[in-house]
């Protein structure tokens, strides 16, 4: 159910709060991200974006590649 206002990781901006709404790859893939914590509706946050993109997750600082950042569909969290 992507919004108007929906991005890939990749995309969205460092410091924003964001929800994910989809996990757009294949299912090995998409298996791979539930397991660190980016599920569907879960809250994250984008801390840094380089060459792998550091979120915060459930407390925890986690790193993913950027092909898998463009699979991860989120909008901002407002507040």
């Amino acid at each position: 159910m992507p919004s108007d206002s929906s991005v890939n990781l990749c995309s969205a901006r460092c410091g924003q709060r964001l929800r994910i709404l989809a996990l757009q790859s294949g299912e090995e893939d998409c298996n791979r991200l539930r397991e660190m914590g980016f599920c569907e509706s879960s809250e994250i946050c984008k801390v840094v974006d380089g060459s792998a993109i550091i979120c915060s997750v459930y407390g925890m600082r986690l790193a993913i590649g950027r092909a898998l950042g463009e699979a991860v569909l989120v909008e901002p969290v407002l507040a």
